[in-house]
């Protein structure tokens, strides 16, 4: 069945029309001068860039339609997703095999993290794939210039307008009586530029568990997000901006309390903001940011409060760069962070600086070095070293061969340290930091924006992991190595004008520090992806993900499986354009996190406004 389906993906594909060069669309292929900030945390092509990197447009976000964004990056390399059985539920996104707390999440310069979350991660699934201009994700352990570690820093950006105005309305409904509504207005002038937007999600879902056998009720979701963000360039050196976003999210779920309940709901909110003064100068730029961001969480089992939770994140960061001359430049900066929950709380500082040399456009190095103080944690120094090397005009196009090393720590979350202090069962050892380093290798191949191929082998190492011991209740660490290793393979071609192939496949082998392999991280995750656009209104997009060779925390092998979905958008004419979407077309009957369901075969239709 898998294999007819895969066949006819293909056959359909590359058997339709070629209509010559009927589109005027630019290409979502990468290019040697695609410019990309995760990085470096300033602007800089690809060609420059030695880490392994994912970027996503508005345009892909869109041509894709899902809702949730960690939907959207089910079709990234490395990337695999555990959802607890829907829309808004509880949602890991691992990258490379890594745990999705290790993953960094900011917005618009925002880190949206919750320092009151047990592993001290950002809540994924809350973050919705509307007005979002840019996605870029930073595969691996070198943000060492973030002070993140072993998962990797996934950066979203929202929309700038340089000149105009754009305004855009759009509502959809489907299956489990979803829907979504958005609406957002962005403009920009020589001195201001402004994006707001607002947008609702709602569905009644469906039956989170399959334990829940008496009230085998539907677990619904709403989301209502609100963001604004305002530009002002004081003059041609000076900018200040100001960015705001509040998300209010409730829901339904299953597997709550003690003895285990099924009629649980929470509520969340989420309040952030971020103001900048930036300076770009001759020789180089500089930015000064304050961020605050304020999570509050509760969760109700049989209509009583059964558990409260508040973070709160402080930054203030100095970023720049300094250009020596125009192959030797420095990224530096410093970055004060308070965090708090409850009655305890953390504060930190770090400096950083990463010095990067260019010979003649071909090829470049970087070394960095981030030295973190912490206030319960002690000093740590984390270091990252990358180079590229451009071999032009082979085979039509452009080799780049690229290296990079990282290391880095994560510091235990004050809910880990709170929960082993104040543990009732048994006296539970102090928790210290954990340390990681990964290694990248890899070489791409660009010819202009027809084919783009790459391949990377990456290690990834842990030590001193903490984890949850069910046995003690509470986190204990672990005296070896944690380990995450593989191969990503990825390409995106042009096959004709009209017809675009996207494909990835990651090899990942995991060891927990007692040699066993880590539970529900696949081993291959496969993606296989179509945009047929035959005319500049019309596009078909299609993708066959595929999930094989896990193992659950029991050590029982977790069924493979492969999902297809589909989406078909039709501009009627300037202003208007109508879509379908299909999800999950095959019916396949799988499972992410044993024991919580999954959609079944889903359909929605929508229409957008722009003008």
């Amino acid at each position: 069945m898998n294999k007819s389906i895969l066949s006819w993906a293909v056959l359909s594909a590359t058997s339709a029309p070629v209509f010559g060069n009927s589109t005027d669309s630019e290409s979502s292929i990468p290019a040697l001068e695609t410019v990309v900030v995760v990085s470096s945390r300033q602007s800089e092509p690809l060609r420059r860039v030695a880490t392994s990197v994912t970027v996503l447009d508005e345009q892909q976000l869109k041509a894709r339609g899902l809702a949730s964004l960690a939907d959207v990056l089910r079709s990234v390399p490395s990337v695999s997703v555990s959802n607890n059985g829907g829309m808004g539920k509880t949602t890991s996104l691992q990258v490379r095999g890594e745990s999705g707390f290790r993953t960094l999440v900011q917005i618009d310069g925002i880190d949206i993290s919750d320092p009151s979350n047990p592993r001290g991660g950002a809540h994924i699934e809350h973050i919705m794939s509307s007005n979002l201009q840019r996605v870029e994700l930073l595969r691996g352990p070198q943000g060492m210039l973030y002070g993140a570690d072993a998962g990797g820093v996934l950066n979203i950006s929202t929309r700038r307008e340089d000149d105009g105005q754009q305004y855009e309305v759009s509502a959809e409904g489907g299956s489990y009586d979803s829907q979504r509504y958005n609406a957002s207005v962005s403009g920009g002038t020589e001195t201001l530029d402004y994006f707001v937007s607002a947008a609702k999600v709602e569905t009644e879902g469906f039956n989170t568990s399959s334990f829940d056998t008496l009230l085998r009720d539907d677990d619904g979701y709403d989301n209502e997000t609100l963001h604004g963000r305002l530009g002002w360039s004081l003059s041609e050196q000076w900018r200040a901006e100001v960015v705001v976003r509040d998300t209010d999210a409730s829901g339904d779920y299953d597997r709550c309390g003690w003895p285990t309940q099924d009629d649980c709901t929470f509520d969340l909110s989420q309040e952030s903001a971020r103001v900048s003064l930036a300076h770009k100068g001759e020789s180089g730029k500089q930015e000064l940011s304050y961020s605050h961001s304020d999570v509050s969480r509760t969760y109700i089992t049989q209509g009583l409060s059964s558990y409260h939770a508040e973070g709160e994140i402080e930054k203030l960061n100095l970023n720049g760069s300094f250009e020596f001359s125009g192959d030797q430049a420095v990224i530096y900066g410093l970055e004060s962070r308070e965090d708090s929950v409850a009655d305890l709380d953390r504060d930190q500082w770090a400096v950083y600086s990463e010095y990067q040399r260019n010979y003649t456009e071909q090829a470049f190095f970087t070394l960095g070095v981030r030295h973190d103080n912490g206030s319960d944690f002690g000093s740590h120094n984390s270091f990252r070293a990358s180079s590229a090397y451009l071999f032009e005009q082979v085979a039509g196009g452009t080799i780049k061969l690229k290296a990079s090393y990282g290391t880095g720590f994560r510091a235990p979350s004050l809910s880990e340290i709170n929960h082993n202090f104040e543990s009732a069962l048994i006296a539970l050892p102090s928790l210290t930091p954990e340390k990681s380093r990964g290694l990248d290798i890899g070489i791409e191949y660009f010819d202009e924006d027809a084919l783009h191929l790459e391949f990377v082998l990456f290690n990834q190492v842990i030590e001193n992991e903490i984890g949850w011991d069910g046995d003690v209740y509470g986190y204990l660490q672990s005296h070896g190595k944690s380990k995450s290793r593989g191969v990503e393979l990825i390409t995106e071609t042009q096959l004709t004008d009209s017809l675009l192939l996207s494909a990835n496949y990651t090899y990942t082998d995991t060891e927990e520090a007692d040699d066993s392999p880590r539970p529900r991280r696949p081993e291959h995750l496969a993606n296989l992806g179509f945009t047929y656009k035959p005319t500049s209104t019309l596009s078909l997009v299609m993708n066959l993900r595929s999930s094989a060779g896990a193992i659950d925390t029991d050590g029982s092998s977790m069924e493979d499986y492969q999902v297809l979905d589909a989406s078909v958008r039709y501009q009627l004419n300037d202003v208007t354009t109508v879509y379908i979407r299909g999800e999950n077309l095959t019916d396949e009957d799988y499972e992410e996190v044993p024991g919580y369901n999954t959609a079944g075969p889903a359909g929605y239709a929508g229409v957008e406004f722009s003008f």
